[in-house]
């Protein structure tokens, strides 16, 4: 998908409604910018509490396939 916005004076873009749709992108979430190259890339930010809840889904998967689950809010304490 395309879609095309104007930078105004103030350097704010307005990320269009089909793309906030898609990327379900609700008022005041955190969007993180990143450069590569000659482009921006914008993505949403995960917070420290999402980033653990999907690490600890991993560490569940892991622990299908192994006797000890890794426990990521240890590593991070």
């Amino acid at each position: 998908m395309n879609a095309e916005s104007k930078l105004d004076d103030k350097g704010r873009i307005l990320i269009p409604s089909e793309i906030r749709k898609l990327l379900n992108i609700k008022s005041g979430e955190r969007l993180l910018f990143q450069i590569q190259e000659d482009k921006i890339i914008l993505r949403k930010s995960n917070s420290m509490e999402d980033f653990i809840s999907k690490s600890e889904e991993f560490s569940k998967k892991l622990k299908e396939n192994s006797k000890e689950p890794i426990e990521f809010q240890k590593i991070l304490d």
